[in-house]
C-alpha cells in the first residue's frame, strides 16, 4: 500500500498517516480505526507534498492540502528574523567596540545597518504561491 492519508488532528492542523508496509487490512479499515469521522484526503505517496517549509500554514480542503498564503508569508518572515539575529549580534559587538574607541562615525554607520536589518520585515512579500514566497530573500540577509 503506497498511500498517505492527510487529515485534521484535534488541534485543527494537518496531520497524516502512513500505513505500515506489513498492514494487511484495507485503507478503509485504517481510516475507520484511526480517524473515525474526521475529514481526510487519501494521496498516492508520490503526490504528497514533499516540501514542509510551510507545514504550519497548511489546511485541508476536499481536494487535498492547501497552503494559507498569508500564514506562509508570516512563516517566511520568521525565517528572515532567524537569519538577521546573528547579523544583529555581530553588529552589536562592532558597535560596542566603536563605543569603546570613541568612533562616533563608525557607531552611526553600524546603527544605520542595524536599522536596515530591523526594517527588513517591513518588506512586502508579493508571491502568491509557496514557491514564489520562498524565492524572495532580502539582499541584506545574504
Amino acid at each position: 500500500m503506497n498511500k498517505i492519508i492527510a487529515y485534521l488532528n484535534n488541534e485543527n492542523k494537518v496531520a497524516w498517516l502512513v500505513p505500515m508496509l506489513e498492514w494487511t487490512g484495507t485503507l478503509e479499515d485504517i481510516i475507520q480505526k484511526d480517524l473515525g469521522d474526521k475529514s481526510y484526503v487519501v494521496y498516492n505517496a508520490e503526490d504528497f507534498p514533499s516540501d514542509f517549509t510551510f507545514y504550519n500554514a497548511w489546511s485541508l480542503s476536499n481536494t487535498g492540502i492547501v497552503t494559507d498564503i498569508p500564514a506562509a508569508k508570516a512563516i517566511w518572515k520568521d525565517k528572515w528574523r532567524e537569519a538577521r539575529k546573528s547579523l544583529l549580534e555581530s553588529l552589536d559587538i562592532e558597535f560596542m567596540k566603536a563605543v569603546e574607541s570613541g568612533d562616533t562615525e563608525k557607531q552611526s554607520e553600524i546603527a544605520s545597518k542595524k536599522q536596515a536589518l530591523r526594517d527588513v520585515t517591513k518588506i512586502e512579500i508579493a508571491g502568491n504561491t509557496p514557491e514564489e514566497i520562498k524565492s524572495i530573500w532580502p539582499d541584506i540577509l545574504k
